[in-house]
């Protein structure tokens, strides 16, 4: 089968490392589309602010926050309608927020989590976009865990060849693949929520351990 520039076969992508049974199998049944009370994207750039447009269009949010590192970034997001507010106070863009999105580079997600740990509420769900699972996995999980949150790493396929938030679209997600890569430790709520939220944005969710996704993108 294949998504884009990676081929997978269904069969080796969807058979876990670990005991088939210590993680939930997806429901059978068409998941309803998921919603949350706030939403908040870290890092509003392409991908960032597809996302934030499609929940919009899709209604699966009362509430869109988005982080920027730049005073620039808060009239980009305004213009694209990519957020219902932007700020480039982390805690703020956090604070209560039920669902967290990393779509920041790989290299700066383990130091933002740090640093958004003390706004993360209990009970939340952090996810990201990130091409490399098995170091984001390891890395985060167990900052997110130890703060009373759940951490479910996620990696849509799904891009293109412009960039930043004057170029997200909130149907670039529409029937791309989105590799979830969740371990034994996973929520199994947490788990169905993330995937809901992903066949919400219109993609093909495929459930993955993380090191097996990194063995197959890196062919």
């Amino acid at each position: 089968m294949e998504f884009g520039i990676w081929n997978f076969d269904l069969d080796l992508g969807l058979r876990p490392a670990w005991n088939s049974s210590s993680i939930p199998s997806p429901d059978s049944t068409i998941l309803s589309p998921v919603r949350f009370p706030k939403i908040t994207i870290v890092g509003v750039g392409l991908l960032g602010g597809s996302i934030g447009l499609a929940v919009k269009r899709r209604r699966l949010a009362d509430e869109v926050a988005g982080y920027v590192r730049r005073e620039a970034g808060i009239a980009e997001c305004e213009k694209a309608g990519a957020t219902d507010y932007a700020t480039t106070d982390l805690l703020t863009a956090v604070s209560n927020a039920d669902l967290v999105i990393l779509c920041t580079p790989l290299a700066q997600m383990r130091s933002l989590t740090k640093q958004l740990l003390p706004a993360l509420k209990r009970g939340a769900i952090v996810t990201d976009v990130g091409s490399v699972k098995n170091s984001v996995v390891r890395d985060i999980a167990g900052l997110v865990q130890k703060a009373g949150a759940h951490f479910i790493g996620s990696h849509p396929m799904a891009g293109s060849e412009k960039t930043g938030v004057a170029a997200a679209r909130a149907d670039l997600f529409q029937n791309a693949a989105c590799v979830v890569t969740p371990t034994k430790n996973s929520s199994p709520t947490a788990l169905k929520k993330v995937e809901a939220f992903w066949k919400a944005l219109g993609s093909r969710v495929l459930r993955m351990d993380a090191n097996l996704h990194d063995e197959l993108v890196s062919r």
